[in-house]
């Protein structure tokens, strides 16, 4: 049999796991079977050799040789075989125990993403929704609030003309204080006293403004009826304007309230796009350390002489399955002897294909495949703009940047302003012809 390098693993692993990084420590007692340094399976091979030598040479095995070779076996079953599995087991665990933690850094992403990752995409979404909801809100509000403002401008023009047709009508008052003047055909009343009595002159002075008769009454109407239209459009117009100004608070308020849902959910999405980037590089580089060092324990790595070993899994695996067969075949040997045999060459044949290690290989598990790091696109809500009056006769600019602060002039003020102008005027009075007198 040739001789080989011969690693038995007697002590014990001591693994380290942290933040994807495995370390293992491994104390093992080598022993060289072409060196002196005795073993049990080199005492074994040296022996067996010596038991052969002294079977070949006597024809058959002798009681001493006999001795010998019980004490072989149970080196063999007591010592070697347990010492190799043993060495199998604590390789296996070990092999297992650094695939766990490639296993763990999946696992602690998947934890990640159905948990922190979730909960901040479902926290999103209800952001979304309450701004969504929020911004439909303040576009029906500016929607209201813009038909306030045509229907106060309609209000505005209709108070403006009622108001100047008012203003009109007692817009130059003469100096004894009247709106209005008719002037007569002839310009006094007199009396000659020597044609005409007293109450002759009276009948005369009365004929001459009896032509306007009812014509200041109908006059006095007319101004009655546009003081009372002036004052229903004045307090109607009042009226719209308070009702767009609580709208535009209304719009405003909403506005407000839209905007810091925007903000919050424009952080949130930040803070949740950053911590996606953070957990998977944390992740990838988990797999990568774990993964190195499952790959530096398990192997192939270089061997340490011509007879084998090397610190890892495959070269010492390899290794004790040679170990078991030229033990097993030993072992196989000496049976034989028991039984009385003698030397038979086609007999170390017979004992190799009787001999199987399947139970020594190691299961090495497949490394998984790397989960794909999706960084979310979690996008930004917009704010809204304000929305502020505009000036009562800017009626093409639907919200204009500066409103006016107080009503038209012509609304409460005495003067009227140069666009009421053109107001429509009360008809004057037909000069009446009066009697002359001589």
């Amino acid at each position: 049999h040739p001789r080989r390098f011969l690693t038995l693993f007697v002590s014990f692993y001591f693994l380290s796991m942290r933040a994807g990084a495995a370390v293992a420590v491994a104390s093992a007692v080598t022993v060289d079977v072409a060196s002196h340094v005795e073993s049990p399976v080199a005492a074994l091979k040296q022996q067996f050799s010596a038991v052969e030598q002294q079977i070949k040479t006597a024809g058959q095995v002798t009681p001493g040789v006999y001795s010998t070779v019980k004490k072989l076996q149970k080196m063999v079953e007591s010592i070697i075989e347990p010492a190799i599995l043993e060495s199998h087991a604590s390789d296996q665990l070990l092999v297992l125990t650094v695939f766990r933690e490639i296993i763990a850094c999946d696992a602690q992403y998947k934890k990640f993403l159905s948990g922190d990752k979730a909960k901040a995409q479902a926290a999103l979404k209800s952001v979304k929704t309450e701004w969504a909801e929020c911004g439909g809100t303040v576009e029906e509000l500016k929607q209201r609030y813009a038909e306030c403002l045509d229907a106060r401008d309609v209000l505005v023009r209709h108070n403006n003309t009622i108001c100047c047709q008012e203003f009109a009508v007692c817009s130059s008052p003469t100096g004894y204080g009247d709106c209005e003047v008719v002037k007569l055909e002839r310009g006094f009343a007199g009396c000659n006293y020597k044609d005409m009595t007293g109450e002759e002159c009276f009948a005369h002075a009365k004929a001459l403004v009896a032509p306007l008769h009812g014509y200041f009454s109908n006059q006095d109407k007319k101004y009655e009826a546009l003081r009372f239209e002036c004052a229903k459009f004045t307090a109607a117009t009042k009226a719209k304007v308070a009702e767009c100004a609580y709208l535009q608070e209304a719009v405003n308020a909403k506005v407000m309230q839209t905007n810091e849902q925007a903000e919050e959910f424009n952080q949130a999405a930040e803070n949740t796009e950053a911590n996606c980037r953070t957990a998977c590089a944390e992740y990838q580089e988990c797999r990568q350390k774990t993964i190195s060092a499952y790959q530096k324990v398990v192997g192939p790595c270089e061997t340490t002489s011509s007879y084998g070993g090397g610190d890892c899994v495959k070269n010492r695996e390899n290794d004790r399955k040679s170990e078991w067969e030229a033990t097993q075949t030993i072992a196989c040997l000496l049976k034989h002897y028991c039984t009385g045999g003698k030397f038979e060459e086609e007999q170390v044949e017979n004992c190799k294909a009787t001999i199987d290690s399947y139970h020594l290989a190691v299961t090495y598990p497949k490394v998984p495949e790397e989960m794909p790091c999706e960084i979310p696109d979690c996008g930004r809500c917009p704010g809204c703009d304000e929305c502020v009056d505009r000036p009562y006769y800017q009626y093409e600019t639907p919200c204009y940047g500066s409103p006016l602060e107080e009503v038209p002039v012509c609304m409460e003020e005495p003067e009227c302003p140069e666009w009421c102008d053109g107001s429509e005027q009360p008809t004057s009075a037909p000069t009446t012809a009066a009697p002359t007198t001589t």
